[in-house]
């Protein structure tokens, strides 16, 4: 009975965290998305200019310096443009920046709830699942726990999907150039019964270089925003898997950093400065704070204390980078920062109170057992193993040598690292 109550609420829990891995997995590639938005509408302008220019060769080969004319006016006419833009836009930057950056954060803050939770759900059914598997029967139990091993089976393909972003954006862009020479080439055959080649045989040179021009441009225009956003989430995937080094060189970055604001009244510098020391002292805590974070997970790697780690480190080092410019932050650009600064705190007390929990648990031979967990004294140790004993021991009813086995080992095992005991003094 205590199996199946076991292995349904794993499921249940597993069951409410698929939707807030895929909710999270989806939170991020937005936010992302939306960091290279700017360069999507700049390539799309490119795409646009490239296409006018080709037909304008094409229709009329022979005549480059029309082409060329072309060119200059659409240059000319794309500049001012441009420049039209760039004066409306100056007008509403403030507003528009602080709304671009806020709909960015908030797709972040979503990322960040949702995938906290799903690890708070993973963790509470990873520790359930791993009594339940103390048997020995991998098989039976995955199809048992269906619902956490999909659950684990969808982590593991999208941490890999985001780690190998690059190679498989570089495998894409083969694929679709090949795949879009095949699809042309076959196209050219069912219409006129020519190969690609013999087809472009019998083009004037203007139509194969505004053809050629053509395809080059939007090919590559789809290969440059499929290696952006994979760029993108490399670095997701790298703080997914940070190692010592890469901890200690964003602290550096971040430490090394010098903070100023612009010159402003008086009463604005003063009523900034409060939140200007708040960022100082979070950077002068640093060093120590990430020390704690690494030396912890060498000892015992833990995916909640490097989600909260971060959360902490995506809202710190943006901060200290604003604030760090060589012209100083204006007053009003820092009262945009003023809600992350507020958050600093917080997010630093998540890293805090899990540091000194899972340091608790190592500390305490009990702490991270499986059987023995909160079993503080030799007392309460010795009553939890005799009651595990009526449960597990091969000749009670519904007892498991194996499990027994692994349990009295345990047992052992933390009564001999107990405080007073004979293997202790």
């Amino acid at each position: 009975m205590k199996k199946a109550i076991k292995i349904l609420k794993i499921n249940a829990l597993a069951l409410a965290g698929i939707p807030l891995l895929l909710l999270a997995t989806g939170f991020k590639l937005v936010a992302k998305a939306l960091e290279k938005l700017a360069l999507f509408l700049g390539m799309a302008f490119v795409a646009l200019i490239a296409s006018l220019i080709v037909q304008a060769v094409a229709s009329n080969p022979e005549s480059l310096i029309k082409a060329i004319g072309w060119i200059i006016a659409i240059c000319i006419m794309g500049g001012i443009v441009v420049a039209i833009v760039l004066w409306v836009f100056s007008l509403i930057s403030g507003f528009a920046s602080m709304a671009w950056t806020l709909l960015i954060a908030v797709f972040d803050h979503l990322y960040d709830l949702t995938y906290t939770g799903y690890l708070h759900l993973f963790t509470a059914c990873e520790s359930d699942y791993k009594l339940l598997s103390l048997n020995g029967k991998k098989v039976p139990n995955a199809l048992l726990c269906l619902f956490f091993t999909i659950l684990r089976g969808l982590s593991w393909l999208i941490v890999t999907i985001v780690s190998i972003a690059l190679p498989l954006a570089i495998i894409a862009s083969v694929l679709l150039v090949i795949t879009t020479l095949w699809d042309l080439n076959s196209n050219v055959k069912h219409a006129f019964g020519l190969n690609l080649i013999q087809y472009l045989g019998k083009c004037s040179g203007g139509q194969i270089i505004g053809g050629i021009l053509l395809y080059l441009v939007f090919v590559g225009l789809i290969i440059t925003a499929l290696m952006a956003l994979a760029l993108e989430w490399y670095e997701w995937a790298q703080e997914l898997k940070m190692t010592d080094e890469e901890i200690s060189d964003e602290i550096g970055n971040v430490i090394d950093s010098k903070l100023r604001i612009a010159s402003g009244t008086a009463e604005e510098v003063a009523r900034n400065k409060a939140y200007l020391d708040k960022v100082q002292e979070h950077m002068s805590g640093l060093d120590d704070l990430g020390k704690q974070v690494t030396e912890l997970l060498n000892q015992k790697d833990n995916s909640l204390l490097r989600s909260y780690w971060g959360i902490y480190m995506r809202n710190l080092s943006p901060i200290v980078e604003e604030c760090s410019k060589e012209k100083g932050i204006t007053n009003d650009q820092f009262k945009q920062l003023v809600p992350q600064i507020q958050l600093l705190d917080k997010q630093r007390g998540d890293v805090q109170k899990l540091l000194e929990k899972l340091a608790s648990e190592l500390k305490n031979p009990a702490g991270s057992s499986t059987f023995f967990v909160g079993c503080d004294t030799s007392e309460k140790l010795e009553k939890r193993y005799r009651s595990l004993c009526k449960t597990y021991h091969p000749d009670e009813m519904g007892g498991d040598t194996t499990t027994f086995q692994k349990m009295k080992q345990e047992y052992e095992t933390i009564k001999a690292a107990m405080p007073g005991s004979a293997e202790t003094k």
